[in-house]
């Protein structure tokens, strides 16, 4: 593809990107006119340019989509929509660069039509833009204007673009962000719905239970094979997994299994599952708040779910009693299914809530 083609543009779009200076949103794959085509063939189309510069890049997209030519109708906006474009992104002020204009032509053109909130259009392949972008940001800066990204224009002064505060699963977002217990992508993002590794919920319950200490723990004899120790550019060594991970560890919250070679693997960076973020949550409320099965006033309620394997269902019981997990009917618990980080935040905020047990 062409961004298989351009190794020193990507190198300087990641740079970019890290600095929080741009961000890389989808414009499709092949640039068709997109209201010309069938249902199916737009969702093809719609996403494909982000998922080959994912692919390439490895670098973290965002879910904005500018339909090619500006053309757009209800369909298109539902098909993006089905993929998980929320903001369709069209323009304001455009120069025409790609007709050929001058630099100077394309930079006056922006300056005059300038204006708070304002969108410009601008394509980097075209023969005078590169020249024109200088001399729209020096004019522009010195009237007192400030470039930012289309997310950061779009979410104001929200938490996040995509997180929803007036629901309780936002607030819960909200809370965890704000004692640090977790964090979105950028100032922009959180991913509610994407899922969870294995070694980020271990920080989150690290923190949630109030076990983090600034030693590094255990350096001398690591827990997990596969959890090496991180140091910086300084030497120093990082928190984030090692020491998180050994303190779930140490804690009992979480375990790995065995390496085919001996000692333990934890596979950090794999998904968490709902059926292990119960165990993990169990884990916490019999070790840190004096849980067990049968604690607590009433009855306990049947175990209904027919999905949960047996070695899981105490814990599985455990949670859905305390009200920190449900299932999505009385048979189905989807144990296998990835739990996403805006669940984790939600279930955190629930245990945070419960009091101990009493004694």
């Amino acid at each position: 593809s062409a961004v298989k083609g351009t190794p020193t543009v990507n190198e300087e779009i990641l740079k970019g990107m890290r600095e929080g200076l741009f961000e890389v949103g989808d414009h499709t794959w092949s640039h068709p006119v997109l209201t010309k085509l069938s249902q199916a063939a737009m969702a093809r189309e719609i996403g494909g340019g982000t998922d080959a510069f994912r692919e390439v890049t490895g670098a973290r997209t965002v879910p904005l989509f500018r339909p090619p030519y500006g053309n757009t109708n209800s369909l298109v906006a539902a098909v993006a929509g089905d993929k998980g474009f929320r903001h369709l992104v069209l323009w304001d002020v455009d120069p025409r660069d790609w007709a050929g204009g001058s630099a100077e032509a394309i930079a006056q053109h922006v300056i005059r039509h300038a204006h708070n909130g304002a969108i410009v259009v601008l394509h980097l392949s075209a023969a005078h833009t590169a020249g024109a972008v200088p001399l729209i940001a020096s004019e522009l800066r010195a009237k007192g204007y400030e470039f930012v990204t289309v997310s950061t224009m779009l979410k104001g002064d929200r938490l996040f673009l995509d997180v929803d505060t007036s629901s309780s699963t936002g607030q819960a977002v909200a809370s965890m962000v704000g004692q640090g217990f977790m964090s979105g992508y950028d100032s922009n993002y959180f991913g509610p719905s994407d899922t969870i590794t294995r070694a980020q919920v271990a920080k989150v319950a690290v923190l949630v239970g109030g076990l983090h200490t600034a030693q590094v723990d255990n350096l001398a004899k690591p827990t997990f094979k596969d959890v090496p120790l991180l140091r910086d550019s300084q030497g120093t060594p990082l928190s984030y997994p090692f020491d998180f991970v050994e303190e779930a560890a140490a804690a009992g919250l979480v375990v790995g299994s065995p390496a085919p070679d001996g000692g333990a693997l934890f596979r950090p960076n794999e998904p968490v599952t709902r059926l292990q973020l119960a165990q993990i949550l169990a884990r916490m409320l019999h070790s840190l708040k004096g849980y067990n099965g049968s604690t607590g006033g009433g009855q306990a309620p049947a175990f209904t779910f027919t999905d949960v394997p047996a070695y899981a269902a105490a814990d599985v019981a455990l949670v859905v009693q305390r009200g920190l997990m449900s299932g999505y009917s009385a048979q189905e618990f989807r144990p296998w299914a990835g739990a996403q980080r805006a669940h984790v935040a939600l279930v955190m905020t629930r245990y945070l809530a419960l009091a101990p047990a009493a004694r």
